[in-house]
């Protein structure tokens, strides 16, 4: 298994894990004893337990209860997922619920907030604690998806398909303002924000690689290293110099 790992915090039964997943890493089946509530911060995720199995890169939560069996597969760009672990006897095991499940869920700009408060040894980490778990929440999505609008999702993700989100619309022949809407309502994330979110994907896929961050904002889209360091903060409360740190070695 390829990655890293920081505990940003540790508080009265829980603990809070930065993990970085090198590109096209995988977790043979295993188990946890503790509960996890896994966000989905960038790239992408396959997860197998009983026979079933769920495949996302749409920012999402995943809930796992002690002891359940599990298997991972992390995307061509590996992933970054922020893990809440919390211990079976802890007040807070009560909000987790006993089901497995990953779903999509809204973009919330106070997740990179709270994130960048874990790092705070002056904050309230109950606090921070109690909105991390509040923010997974299950949003309505509809499950039918038209051949269309994946069509238009696989070529937002890829990262050489220059053209505009009005011009990928107009070629299939749907107005930029209903393709939009619909993208929203089956992904719950606006195409902008999901390019976007593609292309951190992308550079952090390439950070195991010995090339400097100029080269790597270039090659994931970014008009440039200042782009790039920009929206990464903006986006996941770290600069690429700490992301780096994080993303293991190809």
């Amino acid at each position: 298994m390829n990655y890293r790992q920081a505990e940003l915090i540790r508080h009265e039964g829980v603990r809070v894990r930065l993990t970085g997943y090198g590109a096209a890493s995988g977790m043979d089946a295993h188990t946890h004893d503790y509960h996890q509530l896994s966000f989905l911060l960038a790239g992408s995720i396959r997860e197998r337990h009983g026979g079933q199995e769920v495949e996302t890169d749409l920012p999402s939560f995943g809930i796992k209860p002690a002891g359940l069996d599990h298997a991972n597969d992390y995307g061509r760009d590996g992933a970054v997922i922020l893990a809440v672990n919390i211990d079976p006897d802890s007040e807070m095991a009560a909000e987790m619920g006993e089901d497995w499940h990953w779903q999509a869920r809204r973009p919330d700009p106070s997740l990179s907030g709270l994130i960048a408060l874990l790092d705070d040894p002056s904050g309230d980490p109950s606090g921070v604690l109690t909105d991390l778990l509040a923010l997974a929440r299950k949003p309505a999505m509809e499950r039918f998806v038209p051949d269309w609008l994946e069509q238009l999702r696989a070529r937002l993700s890829d990262p050489d398909d220059a053209a505009d989100f009005a011009e990928m619309a107009a070629e299939i022949g749907v107005h930029r303002v209903q393709a939009s809407r619909s993208f929203v309502r089956h992904f719950t994330i606006p195409p902008s924000l999901y390019r976007t979110r593609c292309r951190l994907a992308r550079a952090i896929g390439l950070m195991g690689r010995d090339e400097g961050l100029a080269e790597i904002a270039a090659a994931a889209g970014f008009a440039d290293q200042a782009h790039l360091s920009r929206t990464m903060k903006r986006q996941l409360g770290r600069s690429p110099r700490d992301m780096r740190e994080l993303i293991p070695a190809a």
